[in-house]
């Protein structure tokens, strides 16, 4: 099922296992990007909510 060998071990294996090389530092500074962006939305979020509830909203 997808295997790209007939025999059960990997041994003769000469194709292609990993296909995404090369774009790792690009998948590494999307991660970042999404961490720094939820982290900045939290810090956000929480300055309203103190805020608010600081002038009883």
């Amino acid at each position: 099922m997808g295997a790209p060998f007939d025999t059960g071990t990997w041994n003769g294996v000469t194709d292609a296992i990993y296909n995404a090389s090369g774009t790792e530092a690009l998948w590494l500074f999307v991660s970042i990007i999404l961490c720094v962006f939820a982290l900045w939305m939290g810090h956000r979020h929480e300055g309203d909510s103190y805020d608010r509830a600081e002038n009883n909203k």
